[in-house]
């Protein structure tokens, strides 16, 4: 009971610091379901952030587990950029299989692994997400310690942007990825 209050607590502060009000209702007319294909020409190139933007790790200064975890990953990946890599899969998908309905939908990475996201607020491994509409894009925003990831869909005709604002090792970087349906 404490946890799920201590959950959700957390999951409207996120979304209050964040200062976005996500909708949960689909808008009339976005549909992103189907295969969908990566413009190698559009897209910013998949990053490769091994150690960091500047190639140095950030000493950390906390003792709590959950960050403790994540630096034993770190230390294998080398930074939170890193991280966010391998957690994000649509950074480095050729394509993807988008199956979208009313309060949810899964993408399946090619190469990668399948996601489920709800929206709302759910835990997810490290990270709290916070999932919905903001008027025509779909906006996943993505918290752990240290780090976040905002990642907006929107869809025009057939062309889809997914735009990834990364903060992490006290840096952002913006990467957009253009997928057009097969």
């Amino acid at each position: 009971m404490v946890r799920c209050l201590t959950l959700g607590f957390f999951a409207v502060l996120v979304a209050a610091c964040s200062g976005i009000e996500l909708v949960e209702d689909n808008p009339i007319g976005v549909d992103l379901t189907g295969s969908w294909v990566l413009d190698y020409a559009d897209s910013d190139a998949t990053p490769d952030f091994k150690q960091g933007l500047g190639g140095r790790k950030r000493a950390r200064r906390t003792n709590d587990q959950v960050i403790k975890q994540r630096n034993d990953v770190l230390g294998a990946l080398g930074s939170g950029f890193a991280f966010v890599v391998h957690d994000f899969q649509i950074l480095s998908a050729d394509s993807i299989t988008v199956e979208q309905n009313h309060d949810s939908m899964g993408i399946a990475h090619e190469p990668g692994v399948y996601r489920d996201v709800s929206w709302g607020e759910r835990q997810r491994g490290l990270w709290e997400v916070y999932a919905g509409w903001e008027e025509q894009d779909l906006v996943i925003l993505s918290k752990a310690p240290d780090m976040s990831v905002l990642e907006r869909y929107i869809v025009k005709r057939d062309r889809m942007t997914v735009e990834l604002t990364i903060e992490a090792d006290d840096e952002e970087r913006t990467v957009r990825r253009i997928f057009n349906r097969k």
